[in-house]
């Protein structure tokens, strides 16, 4: 059963949505927030985040039935009905809202829940079959961690909030392209216009080049947007942003799926750093 759960709800990707959490929370009090309201906020996060997966599994199973990556999960492989996904799923989203709403506040709920609508029907249903920009505007269900930190620690969204959920708006791109570069076959098998199927290698890696220099120069602009950034957070920022930037001119030269892969790898690391810099940094 915990296995079943794991497929369904893709814990890692849960992971990095907690990671960026932790900024907002942090950066929303001026002391260190209590255990329990972290315990609480990462786990009602971490419930809508399984939900948004289990919601977003369920509508493409027919799809993730015939690509390769995705065909033994548990809907497609026949181990959980559509029904019962469909009910979990429900049943997980209201879970989460209550709990965060009832243990933090409505706000927080309410910008979980948000996540969750616009990955589930903004992406997965409208954008990602239609556009080859789906991850760009659809991305932006990936960028609440930081809000709902924020809302849990401070019930308030203030500019610092926001410039967080920029980073990982233009983080993203660059991310999720760089694995479509390396899942590109599987995409274009399923019907999935991701743009390596749609416009090609060459303008993936371009793209890829101008989102990490933008979400570069938003990473060094969050020094400047709260006074609690000090040289931690600015050492690791400059020496991380060049890594990004290096990393992602090689792959524009060289083009090879493989180096995607590790360029979608590392950039998950370099978004665990940055968060953690802000989070220390700001109890300095």
């Amino acid at each position: 059963m915990f296995k079943i759960w794991n497929q369904l709800t893709k814990p890692r990707v849960s992971v990095l949505v907690l990671a960026t959490v932790f900024p907002g929370l942090y950066l929303g009090m001026t002391e260190s927030p209590p255990l329990s309201l972290i315990a609480i906020t990462l786990f009602g996060t971490y419930l809508m985040s399984s939900a948004s997966f289990i919601l977003n599994q369920y509508i493409e199973w027919e799809k993730d039935a015939v690509m390769y990556r995705t065909k033994q999960r548990p809907i497609p492989s026949g181990v959980v009905s559509p029904k019962q996904a469909l009910g979990l799923g429900i049943i997980t989203m209201l879970v989460a809202f209550w709990i965060l709403y009832y243990y933090v506040n409505l706000l927080t709920a309410l910008a979980a829940w948000s996540a969750l609508l616009l990955y589930v029907f903004l992406y997965t249903i409208w954008l990602k079959p239609r556009t080859e920009q789906n991850i760009v505007v659809g991305g932006i269900s990936g960028c609440i961690g930081p809000l709902i930190g924020y809302a849990a620690a401070a019930n308030a969204l203030p500019l610092p909030a926001w410039v967080l959920f920029l980073i990982i708006f233009l983080w993203t791109p660059a991310h999720f392209w760089a694995l479509a570069i390396f899942l590109k076959e599987d995409y274009e098998f399923a019907g999935i216009p991701m743009m390596p199927v749609v416009s090609g290698i060459d303008k993936t890696v371009r793209q890829i080049f101008f989102y990490s220099i933008a979400y570069s120069a938003a990473v060094l602009g969050f020094y400047f947007c709260d006074d609690r950034m000090g040289f931690i957070y600015l050492s690791c920022a400059i020496l991380l942003t060049i890594l990004f930037v290096s990393f992602a001119f090689k792959l524009m030269k060289v083009k090879e799926p493989l180096l995607a892969k590790k360029f979608f790898f590392f950039s998950i690391l370099h978004l665990f750093i940055i968060s953690f810099a802000i989070v220390v940094d700001s109890r300095v």
